[in-house]
């Protein structure tokens, strides 16, 4: 998934909002792909972004 909200210190629920509304489509095909829950998806996209979204 390619993601260009970049923001500093960003707050956990901005991000999950935004993942909602703009890539909601994309987390559903992960989550038949993976056969994961929607929320599983949301979680991992959240840890594996912290980083990169608060590091610019």
């Amino acid at each position: 998934m390619s993601c260009d909200f970049k923001r500093n210190n960003i707050e956990e629920k901005d991000f999950l909002n935004h993942l909602s509304e703009k890539h909601s489509d994309e987390m559903l095909e992960i989550s038949k792909k993976e056969n994961m829950s929607i929320k599983a998806v949301e979680m991992i996209s959240m840890s594996n972004s912290i980083v990169f979204i608060n590091s610019s």
